[in-house]
This record gives structure tokens, sequence and C-alpha cells, in this order.
């Protein structure tokens, strides 16, 4: 997942310039110094660089400057290198040894591979060793997108191809910025004051880090189990573990399993979990001999793929379908009078959990309260705790993930979706299939598939920058209503007579109104014409109606009341026509107003109009506000 550059928390992170490692606490266990601060981006959600990632950040270096030996001198085998997650056009993160980002190491969608570009003091460290590509200039200064002549150099080493990165030194010596060769020229593309290097000549292991951390990390244990001990009496609900397979969620199950012993632990099969995954999380159940209750989604989300096409970051209907709807079905069966859930997260994850409280009520699920006992650590400190409790981790972190979740989730960068694809072929292969079929079908060339365009419905600016680089224009407009299994192919508005204004649509498909009829009593009172081929809906606030042409009418008092109507129409028709019996709307009525059947129906003496299933359902909340948008889109334009 990318990090977002508006941070506004920073972990207070320290590093022991005696020991060589990264401290959670100011004061080190192991000399008894305080740390300097690690110099890093915000919010220093750091993790520890296994040797998968090692070799991978070496190996990136080693292309980048032709040179292995550097590789190592750059990243040496006995010292605590860790990773920081940062804002990229792709997966990238910061590489930190001796306590200094040294540079970027990022994964380059067009030249399919990992690069790394060093910054300050990973400048500074090829200067000083005279390795890999560093030119020293004549001048002392250098300014940003500066384009300096090769006869320029005094002295160094200048790479033969284009775009490959070089370290930039002063007159002096000192590394003042970094450049990509352009022809005859060195191009700057980023500058900074004079900087020297901060070498640590102090070998160090994740074991030295744990023996540094000893004291915070039992206090943290300590504080965390007081937490849930508390947390869990003034509840007083049956206690679970929501448990993903991820460290997180491992972090959580030790903990609770320290403070109230044996809980049971609750899986989520999505049905597009890494096998490693779903091998793992039964694993761990019979291992500490833990009840295991599995929701799963089965083949939802390939069903639901026909009508709804590939998921998005911004069309995630995929989370309600796989996820929300199955943990809402099972949590009801199980615990009918609601339940402690206590889950694995924190809040240097996103910037929404970062506003998040340790303790909260589910929206979809009033009777669940989560509570996050691990709420305020980073990822640091929940793999120093795992390490120190030498816990069994899920494989997958040790392959070079470091995110646990559905292997094809639209919130992966291309470099993720790389290591699913080399990891498991047949899996990628199947996925790349469904896109390719799918873009065909909506008319999309295969850059569309190739670049992970369809990760979102309003492409940002960056990728938009990505798609152009490639050849591919897009039209954002025209893009989102090709997510839609329908469109609106007209509409107009009309004062029919003094005191009303109505609106009429028409889409690109013709309704069956039976299935409308069935679930129209959200909206009002039905009457239906089947000699008409018309059913008419009476609401508060107004009359719509509805044919098997595709028309769509709605009649208000004003013209802000008829578009409301006509868009709480539109979300009735989505859900009528694509229902999945998902059972969203049966687990969030309170009334028992609807009955799952093919089709679905609705009960109008029962119904309160509350709204809450409009909201629930997936093909309400997405394809009906696709359709509503694109109505939007449709009524800007005729006025």
């Amino acid at each position: 997942m990318r990090r977002s550059s508006k941070w506004t928390i920073k972990a207070d992170l320290r590093w022991c310039k005696n020991c060589n490692i990264p401290l959670l606490s100011p004061k080190c266990d192991l000399c008894g110094e305080v740390g300097g601060r690690i110099h890093a981006s915000p919010p220093l959600d750091v993790r520890p660089a296994f040797e998968k990632d090692l070799q991978k950040i070496r190996k990136s270096i080693a292309e980048e400057f032709d040179d292995w030996k550097l590789a190592y001198m750059l990243i040496p085998k006995r010292k605590v290198a860790l990773l920081n997650k940062v804002t990229y056009i792709d997966q990238a993160d910061e590489v930190i040894v001796d306590g200094w980002t040294i540079g970027h190491c990022f994964y380059d969608p067009l030249k399919n591979k990992w690069r790394f570009k060093p910054v300050a003091e990973g400048c500074a460290r090829i200067i000083n060793l005279e390795r890999g590509y560093w030119a020293q200039l004549k001048t002392h200064k250098v300014k940003l997108w500066e384009k300096i002549p090769i006869s320029n150099v005094l002295r160094g080493n200048i790479p033969p191809q284009e775009e490959k990165f070089t370290a930039i030194a002063s007159r002096t010596g000192s590394a003042i910025g970094v450049a990509v060769r352009e022809g005859d020229y060195l191009k700057v593309i980023k500058v900074w004051k004079p900087q020297k290097t901060h070498i640590i000549e102090v070998n160090s292991t994740i074991k030295d880090t744990i023996k540094g951390n000893r004291n915070h990390i039992a206090h943290l244990e300590r504080r965390a189990i007081a937490f849930i001990k508390e947390v869990s009496k003034k509840i007083g609900k049956p206690v679970i573990v929501s448990f993903s397979g991820g460290k997180d969620s491992l972090a959580t199950l030790l903990l609770t399993l320290e403070a109230i012993g044996e809980t049971p632990i609750m899986f989520n099969d999505t049905g597009i979990e890494m096998p490693e995954t779903v091998s793992y999380v039964k694993e761990v159940a019979e291992y500490y001999g833990l009840k295991l209750i599995e929701a799963s989604a089965h083949n939802a989300f390939w069903n639901s793929f026909e009508v709804y096409g590939p998921p998005a970051r911004d069309y995630r209907w995929c989370c309600k379908i796989c996820k929300l709807i199955p943990i809402a079905t099972i949590m009801k069966n199980h615990f009918p009078e609601g339940s402690l859930n206590l889950v694995g997260q924190r809040k240097y994850e996103s910037l929404a959990r970062s506003k998040s409280p340790q303790v909260w009520k589910n929206k979809w699920m009033p009777r669940i309260i989560g509570a996050s006992p691990i709420i305020d650590w980073t990822a640091l400190h929940v793999w120093l705790y795992l390490i120190w409790k030498n816990a069994k981790v899920n494989p997958l972190y040790y392959m070079g993930f470091d995110r646990i979740g559905c292997w094809l989730c639209p919130s992966c960068e291309l470099a993720e979706f790389k290591l699913v694809e080399e990891i498991h072929p047949s899996l990628w292969l199947k996925w790349e299939r469904k896109l390719s079929s799918w873009a065909k079908l909506k008319g999309f060339p295969e850059e569309w598939v190739k670049y992970g365009f369809w990760r979102w419905q309003r492409i940002p600016g960056d990728q938009m920058k990505l798609a152009s680089k490639v050849g591919l224009k897009i039209n954002l407009q025209e893009y989102r209503v090709h997510r839609a299994p329908a469109k609106i192919v007209k509409i107009k508005g009309f004062e029919p007579c003094a005191g009303s204004y109505t609106i009429e649509g028409i889409l690109d498909t013709s309704i069956d109104i039976i299935k409308v009829k069935n679930i129209a009593p959200v909206i009002g009172e039905v009457k239906a014409s089947t000699n008409l081929g018309a059913i008419s809906i009476k609401s508060e606030i107004g009359e719509l109606v509805i044919s098997t042409t595709g028309r769509i009418a709605a009649t208000s008092t004003d013209e802000i009341s008829a578009e409301k109507l006509f868009s709480e129409a539109l979300k009735v028709i989505s859900r009528s026509m694509y229902c999945t019996l998902c059972g969203s709307c049966i687990n969030i009525c309170r009334a028992q107003a609807i009955s799952l059947n093919n089709p679905p129906k609705v009960d109008f003496k029962k119904c309160n109009r509350c709204g809450r299933c409009q909201e629930a359902c997936p093909a309400s909340s997405y394809i009906g506000k696709l359709l509503a948008d694109q109505f939007k889109w449709q009524v800007a334009k005729h006025d």
C-alpha cells in the first residue's frame, strides 16, 4: 500500500550509535546511552529488512551502478537494515542503515524491475568509496533540473547508459545531489546541502536489537495485556481474536493468550487469499489448540466479477462481498448477542487508522465491539515482539511480502503482483485472463491490464502520467461509465405543471419490473401494471414510474427532490437486477422485512424505509452509485 505524504504523526523511534541498533524507547538496554533520531520520513512505520528484501536491494544497487561490491558495501551483511514505505508511483521503501536513509529501493513499472536511487547519505557514501557512478564537479553548487556538461566533471565514473543515477559531489568532495545521464549532460534531479557520511563501524543483528529493547518490549506486553483484561471485563461480551494470518493479528493473538487464556480465532477466507495464508491460519489454530471460526466467501468474488467488473481502490465492492458480509453472517450465527473482537489494527498503517480510537463500534455490525491492544505500535514494535516470543510467522513475509491479504487486491502495487506471479503463476494467469477478457469487452487496450490502471475509477495524477508515457489516453468520465454494467443514455428535466418537476432518463438496458417491484417498497408504496409494462412508486417526496423499456421518471415538488428520487430509483434498479443473494440486506435489516428468495422481496408493511439495506447492498452502493454519478454528470451537462 502507498503511504500518504500528509502524515501528521511520526513514531518516536531512535537509533543507538554505540550498538548500531534501532530503539523503541530513548534509552538503549545494552549500553545505557540515549539514542539519536532515525533519519527517515513520517510516519516511520519501519520494519526489519529480511534476507529476501536484502537480496532485492543489493541486486537493485548492483544493476543500477554496475557494481556488486558496492551493493555489499552500502548494505553490509552484519548490520541491521530497516525499510520504511514512502509514496511513489509504485512500491518504494527508504532503506535505512546506521540510522540514516541511504536511498530508495523502488519498483519501476516502465522498466519492470526494482531500482535504487541514492539520497544524500547514500551519495556521500558512494563518493567516499569512489565506487559505482559518481561525479566530482568543478563547482560548489548545483540547481535542481540543471544540466551539467560532462566536460565540467573533474573526476569520477560517468554511466555509459542514460537514466542511470549518479552521485554528485562539489569541488571539495561533499555530496550535493543526484543526477541522471542525458546525452552529454548530467541532469540534476535532487539537491541538498553538502552531506558527509555517518557510517557507524559497529556490527549488529536483530538479536542485538531485541537485547537493546528488552525492557521496553516487556513493558509494551504488560500494557497491552492490562488493556485486554480491562476492556474484556468492561464490555462483558464473548472475546474472539480476528486473525488474518498477518503479523499484527498474530501479535494480538499472543497478547490475548497471555491476558485471558484460550480464545477462539476468527478467520475470513475471502476466496482470494494466498494458499500459504490459508494453511498458516489452520496451523496456528492447531498449534495453540484454539477453536477456529471460519467465515468464507467461497466463490463470491469470481461470481460477482461478472456483475461488477474488476474492483478498484475507489470501487471496493469486493470488501463488502468477500469480507463484510461473510463476517457479519458468521458473527450473527455464532454471537447473536454480540462480541468483543480483538483486532491487530495500528495507527501507523494509514491516515484513516491514525484517527481511529482504540475501542470502537462496527457500523455494519452494531453488536460487535472492536478493540486493538497494539494501536500505538509500529511495524518494528510488532516484529521485535514476535521475534522476542520466537513466534512462527506467515512464511509469505520471508518470500518478500510486507503485507498479508487478498493477492489481487487493487490496493496492491505492481511489484506485489509480480511477486504473486512468481510464486503462484497459475493464480495470476487466471486473474490476468479475467482482466484481459473484461478489458476487451469494454474496449480497453492491453496497457490497461499490464500497468494496473484497472485499480482505479478516478485514476490519480501520477498514474495518468504513467499512462501518458505508455501512450494510453484515458477519458476519466468515459472510463468510469464503463465500470457499470448499464449506463444512462438520455436524461431530461421539465415542469409538467405548476408546483411539480419531473426528471426522465433512459437506461441502455431493459428493466425487470417484477424484480424491481419486490425491492421498491424500500422507497414507498408500489403499484404495478403488467399491461403497460411499468410500475409506480409513491414515496414521501414524490412519485416514480419505471418501465420495462428502461425509462425512469421521477416527479416531485422541486428539482432537487426529483433528482434525489431519481437517484434512489437507480439504486433500487441496480439492487434488483444485479442481486447476487449475498445476504447483506438480511444482516442489516432490524425490522426483518426482507426475505432472501430468488428474487429477494421486501415486505412493505414491515419495512420502515430506514435505507440501511440500500447502503449495505453492494449492488445498490456501488453500481447504483455509479449510475447516480452518471445521472449527475448528465444533468450538469444538460444544464
